[in-house]
């Protein structure tokens, strides 16, 4: 999968400081071998293999941080155990920023993701033959056991209840999802996608099951189309046979999806818990506009407000998890919130695409970040200070 190629955009160093950045943003090995002490171990790391005589930090990015320490320090409850954490992740995100530019960062990000992506197709073989590892489980950021397989992971309710959904290496197909559609944004944003690539994100979009993940694709394949076919004879029969392979995929999904908003399904419990998330964090953004409830502080602040607005009984029994990362961030941040996301969604990275390429993006950064709690991991940090400078993407236009 990763080419000699591939090998001369980006060095050995970069591909390993890259995979540290997806392992370290809460996968399975992050959750189970040391969380936060991983990620004061590679922030070491990354200082020893730095020319502090040629270091330089963005005026920009010195800007976003200290704008961001003063409003956190300015609210009494903001939680200083998450501040502290949030610093290591910071000067790691600076420190890999200066070290390898978003072009190479990306492309590593796609090679890794497609390696990962097609090794954890055979998490459904696993599934159907309830396969047993004879590897110690990793354990699941809620203190779920999941079936350890190197690459990836399986859940055993998966395996009891033969639930065909694939994990990756993160405690749920939601959050995996995030992975594979970034990967194909940077292949977009790198015009490097390849029909070979898009069916390998499809194909792992349509084995995770994620109705997020899957409408996010949908978006960012129109972006594809538009990149890939020109309408001639030729590449009319592509495109149709294009479209009828990402309709059958949404067929097949369908009843799945349908599942998320019926209240007699198990599944309705999952969506359920997502609107109660961003109702808990609407409410108590109203209610402390200017300076947020506290950064950090969900467990001390957002449950007992989300017990009292809903009712003790029902949220215990939906059981509301703070995944809508985004709104959640900008509840316990303040109103500036909506500025020190707009790195994020908005990122100079994108800038050189066509202005409905970018809202597509924007809008599917949005949905991904805001159904899954990411805002405090370490993808998050970095894909925000990329987004905070200009970095120049080299890229050949491919013909078909």
């Amino acid at each position: 999968m990763i080419t000699k190629l591939h090998f001369k955009k980006y060095s050995i160093k970069d591909f390993f400081i890259v995979l540290s950045v997806i392992l370290l943003s809460k996968s399975l090995y992050y959750e189970s071998y040391g969380a936060n002490i991983l990620l004061v171990g590679f922030l070491f790391f990354l200082m020893l293999i730095t020319n502090f005589n040629y270091f330089k930090i963005d005026k920009i990015v010195l800007f976003y941080v200290f704008g961001m320490f003063t409003l956190l320090l300015l609210n009494i409850d903001t939680n200083y155990r998450s501040f502290m954490v949030l610093i290591n992740r910071i000067l790691i995100a600076i420190l890999v920023i200066y070290l390898i530019t978003f072009e190479r960062f990306s492309k590593a990000f796609i090679d890794i993701i497609i390696v990962l992506s097609v090794i954890s197709w055979f998490s459904w073989l696993v599934i159907l033959l309830d396969i047993p590892s004879f590897l110690p489980d990793f354990t699941g950021i809620d203190d779920r056991p999941l079936r350890n397989f190197i690459f990836f992971g399986v859940w055993e309710n998966f395996i009891n209840y033969k639930t065909f959904r694939n994990s990756g290496l993160w405690w749920e197909p939601g959050a995996f999802q995030i992975f594979v559609n970034l990967a194909f944004i940077f292949a977009l944003i790198n015009k490097v996608i390849t029909i070979k690539k898009y069916f390998i994100f499809l194909i792992t979009i349509v084995s995770i099951k994620s109705t997020t993940g899957f409408l996010v694709f949908y978006l960012l394949s129109f972006i594809y189309i538009k990149q890939s076919f020109s309408f001639n004879k030729k590449n009319i029969l592509y495109l149709g046979f294009f479209l009828m392979l990402l309709s059958v995929s949404f067929i097949y999904l369908t009843p799945f999806i349908y599942d998320k908003f019926d209240i007699d399904s198990n599944s309705f419990v999952s969506f359920l818990s997502r609107y109660y998330d961003l109702l808990v964090s609407v409410n108590m953004f109203i209610d402390n506009i200017f300076i947020g409830y506290g950064y950090g502080s969900q467990i001390e602040k957002a449950i007992p407000y989300g017990e009292n607005l809903i009712g003790y009984d029902l949220y215990h029994l939906i059981k509301p998890t703070g995944s809508d990362g985004i709104t959640m961030f900008i509840s316990q941040i303040g109103i500036v919130g909506f500025i020190l996301i707009v790195p994020l969604l908005f990122p100079k990275y994108i800038s050189h695409l066509d202005v409905l390429d970018q809202i597509v993006i924007s809008i599917s950064l949005f949905l991904m970040f805001n159904t899954e709690n990411f805002t405090f991991t370490l993808i998050f940090t970095v894909l925000t200070f990329y987004g905070l400078i200009k970095n120049k993407i080299n890229y050949k236009k491919r013909i078909l």
